[in-house]
């Protein structure tokens, strides 16, 4: 499936995406501000009904001509944040429900989540180390990591695919600007006076 990702941040500083990808039959472009689920529409392109049209490659050339025209470009990874959701489990084993619920259906739609509002996508994870203390909980920690174009709003996001998901409150986000010398910091926890974050809790 070939993707168009393009961003524009207007005189406002509102960041605006702009995207299209191809299916079965046609192209579905995507577009909103960052951070809202936007709207979408399906073209259809060439076909034996709809000799015509432009074929799927054409139409993204044309589609990606035209974004720029109107100020939208791609963010370079290396201008990618990172955010990092992470969760700490009732078991080590992730036996318990909630446990694998998250590990069996949390990822992808964290991956969703993100991709319909336009701010990035699920990058992978990591398990280890141990809860912290305080929590009363015997499970290990789950690293949900997420590349972002823009780390505040990315915040935003993930909180509200933690409502969405009906998560647990055993879980923190942090966030790392652009650049290789940054370090993740603590953007949200559920206890306020929280102010670090370790990433691998040995």
């Amino acid at each position: 499936m070939a993707m168009i990702k393009t961003y524009r941040r207007d005189d406002d500083g509102v960041l605006h995406y702009r995207e299209a990808w191809s299916e079965k039959s046609g192209v579905r472009t995507h577009m909103g501000a960052v951070g809202t689920k936007g709207r979408t529409r399906f073209h259809s392109t060439r076909s034996r009904t709809w000799p015509d049209k432009p074929t799927a490659t054409e139409f993204l050339d044309n589609f990606t001509e035209e974004s720029a025209a109107d100020g939208y470009f791609p963010v370079p990874d290396d201008d990618h944040g990172w955010l990092v959701l992470q969760c700490w489990t009732f078991t080590a084993d992730l036996s318990h429900p909630d446990d694998q619920r998250l590990f069996e259906h949390g990822q992808d739609a964290l991956d969703e989540h993100l991709g319909w509002r336009g701010v990035g996508h699920y990058d992978g994870n990591d398990l280890g180390g141990k809860p912290p203390a305080g929590y009363d909980l015997d499970g290990t920690v789950m690293n949900l990591f997420c590349k972002v174009v823009d780390t505040g709003l990315g915040v935003k996001v993930v909180r509200s695919f933690a409502r969405a998901f009906h998560l647990t409150p055993y879980h923190v986000i942090a966030t790392r600007e652009p650049g290789d010398d940054n370090d993740y910091v603590l953007a949200w926890s559920p206890r306020k006076r929280d102010k670090d974050f370790d990433l691998f809790r040995l």
